[in-house]
C-alpha cells in the first residue's frame, strides 16, 4: 500500500512541528505500524519501584528482630543486631526511594550458566555532589565546584517520566545488554 504525497506531506509537516520525533515519522513514511516505546510507562513501571525490596527486607528484619529480642535473658543479643540492621536497610530504601536507580541486564543466549545478569543499585546523586564538594579539595585539578553542580543539574534535569533506557543487541554472538537508569 503506497502513500499519497498529500499523506507524506502531512507527516513531514507533524515532524517539523513537533508532534512526532523521527523514528514515528520514519515508522510513518514506510507503512510500519509504531512499536512500543521502550520509555514509555508500561516498559518502565516495572523499574520505579525498586526501592521497596530492600524496603521489606528491613521491615522484616526489624521485626525479626523485635521478636527475637522480646524472648528476654541473652536473646536480645541476637535480636538488637537484626533491629538495627533493618532500621539501617529501612532508613536507606527510604532514602533511595526518590534517587535514580541504575539497571543492568546481560542476558547471555549460550547454554552456560548464569543466563541473566541482573544489577540494581541506586545512585546517590546528592550524595555524591557533597562527596565531590567535601573530598574536592584535596584532589588536584579538580573543580569541585562544577563537578557538584553538574550532578546536581543532571538531577534536576531528569524526569521519573523519561528515564534513559538503552538496548544493545549482538545479533553475532546473541548477546543483549539493557541498561535503565531513572
Amino acid at each position: 500500500m503506497t502513500q499519497s504525497e498529500a499523506e507524506r506531506l502531512k507527516v513531514l509537516e507533524r515532524l517539523e512541528s513537533g508532534e512526532l520525533n523521527f523514528d514515528q515519522a520514519l515508522s510513518e513514511l514506510n507503512g510500519v505500524p509504531p512499536a512500543e516505546d521502550a520509555s514509555s510507562p508500561a516498559a518502565t513501571r516495572r523499574w520505579r519501584y525498586s526501592w521497596l525490596l530492600p524496603f521489606y527486607f528491613g521491615v522484616l528484619a526489624m521485626g525479626l528482630g523485635i521478636v527475637v529480642a522480646y524472648q528476654g535473658g541473652w536473646w536480645w543479643l541476637l535480636g538488637a543486631p537484626l533491629l538495627l540492621s533493618g532500621a539501617v536497610l529501612t532508613i536507606l530504601a527510604l532514602a533511595s526511594s526518590r534517587s535514580p536507580w541504575l539497571h543492568v541486564r546481560i542476558h547471555n543466549p549460550s547454554r552456560t550458566w548464569p543466563k541473566t545478569i541482573g544489577i540494581s543499585i541506586p545512585v546517590p546523586v546528592r550524595f555524591a555532589a557533597w562527596s565531590v564538594r567535601t573530598i574536592g579539595p584535596f584532589i588536584p585539578n579538580l573543580d569541585e565546584q562544577a563537578m557538584a553542580e553538574m550532578l546536581l543539574a543532571f538531577e534536576l534535569g531528569r524526569r521519573i517520566d523519561e528515564p534513559l533506557h538503552v538496548e544493545i543487541d549482538d545479533s553475532d554472538s546473541g548477546q543483549r545488554v539493557e541498561i535503565y537508569l531513572g
